[in-house]
Order: C-alpha cells, then sequence, then structure tokens
C-alpha cells in the first residue's frame, strides 16, 4: 500500500482458528494472577512505526511520546 488511505487493517476474520492448551504447571515466579506473556514483542516496534509514518507524511520529526496535535504544529515549518 503506497498510503494511510487505503491501507486494509487485518481484522478478527483474517486470522486462522487457533487453539489455546492450558498447561497445568506450577510457576513461583508467575504473578498473582498466574498470567504470562509473550504479547509484548510484537508491539514494540509499533509506536517507532508510527512516529516514522508522522514524519514521512508531515516532514516533522517528534521525538517525545505522546504523539499529539499540537506538537505536531508547533514543530510546523510555517505555511509559505
Amino acid at each position: 500500500n503506497h498510503d494511510l488511505a487505503s491501507y486494509e487493517v487485518p481484522v478478527h476474520a483474517d486470522i486462522p482458528h487457533q487453539e489455546v492448551v492450558f498447561l497445568d504447571e506450577s510457576d513461583p515466579m508467575s504473578s498473582p494472577m498466574k498470567a504470562k506473556g509473550v504479547g509484548e514483542l510484537g508491539i514494540c516496534g509499533v509506536g517507532a512505526a508510527v512516529a516514522n509514518a508522522i514524519c514521512n507524511a508531515t516532514g516533522v520529526r517528534v521525538r517525545d511520546y505522546p504523539i499529539t496535535l499540537d506538537k505536531l504544529l508547533a514543530r510546523m515549518p510555517d505555511a509559505a
């Protein structure tokens, strides 16, 4: 896709069926809710990708999060 307007975002129907298997094991290092996760790994680059997309679209490099419209407008060069 050449731009964000025509980008097709995947939805739940695009994801194949997944089988969930629960393992009965005791982990003394787990959280009080006994939750473990690996999903954090997949989202690490999202913030940087969004910031780069904004920079490519506007020419403004914002280096502090959250990226807000007021931060973008403050860094925009004056319209000639």
